[in-house]
């Protein structure tokens, strides 16, 4: 059996410690004389300092709000023009009733009749008439008015224009009438009257023939020397029955027609008629 050797002496080597994050800091501290109050200072402006992540918006529950006002704003101004156009469209009406307009006109002019005198209305008439200067299919308004500056009774109307009117004719027509001039290819003027009557109303105005250019000759600009021996003729023009009156040139000189059974129109001619009444029947409509 071999002897035995001696061992060699193992050859110690130390074990490197073991680094951790306590020991670096402990080390940091030392080395650059750092304390822990530095580092938690630096710490904190490094987080100040750094960008800040936002948050998303939710931008859903907005949109819902900002479409759910539009809708109340939108209903809110719908509202406010159909008020506005019902206050407008009534208060029109109120105006015409006041006025008593049978159709609708351009220009109003107020003439106080009560204290007025036969010549000083004619004179007032043809002198509007002559001094009109609006466009073509305008319509001056007469408003003839009381002293209370409302309008005036058609009896007084009727005294001034048409004294020589038989008085059966008179009584026969109501309150509601209009005095105006109509602007076409010449400034003519035109009467409106109603009647409830109208049978009463028809025979009156046949009698009445004889004497309708002495009474209002002056206002339709018919000659003094017109002669008119043959009187009146009838004529149909748009399913209306016309009387005419012409010169010896077959000229209309004034004419006037029933234009249904409550409204009777007298005016120049036939084109001033057709114009009236087309108005008429658009107003009539809209009453």
């Amino acid at each position: 059996m071999p002897p035995e050797t001696p061992k060699e002496k193992e050859e110690h080597v130390p074990i490197k410690a073991l680094r951790t994050y306590q020991g670096d800091v402990e080390e940091a501290l030392q080395k650059n004389k750092y304390s822990a109050t530095t580092i938690l200072v630096a710490e904190q402006e490094r987080k100040e300092r750094a960008p800040r992540m936002l948050e998303p918006v939710n931008t859903e529950g907005w949109n819902k709000l900002f479409i759910i006002l539009g809708f109340i704003l939108l209903f809110v101004g719908v509202i406010a023009v159909a008020g506005v156009y019902y206050f407008k469209s009534n208060q029109k009406v109120v105006i015409d009733k006041t006025t008593r307009a049978l159709i609708a006109f351009s220009v109003e002019k107020t003439f106080s009749v009560a204290s007025s005198t036969r010549e000083q209305l004619f004179s007032k008439i043809v002198s509007e008439k002559q001094t009109l200067k609006s466009p073509v299919n305008s319509v001056l308004y007469l408003n003839t008015t009381a002293s209370d500056n409302t309008p005036e009774n058609i009896g007084k109307i009727l005294e001034l224009l048409a004294p020589r009117m038989p008085a059966s004719l008179s009584r026969a027509f109501e309150n509601e009438y209009m005095v105006g001039i109509y602007s076409y290819d010449i400034n003519a003027p035109f009467i409106i009257l109603t009647t409830k009557d109208f049978g009463s109303s028809y025979s009156g105005m046949l009698k009445w023939e004889k004497d309708i250019v002495t009474d209002l000759g002056k206002i339709f600009e018919i000659p003094i020397n017109f002669g008119g021996v043959t009187g009146f003729t009838d004529k149909a023009l748009r399913n209306k029955d016309l009387r005419v009156l012409v010169d010896s040139n077959n000229k209309t000189l004034l004419l006037y027609s029933f234009i249904d059974k409550n409204t009777l129109v007298i005016t120049k001619n036939e084109d001033i008629f057709n114009a009236i009444l087309a108005k008429y029947l658009v107003s009539k409509n809209i009453r």
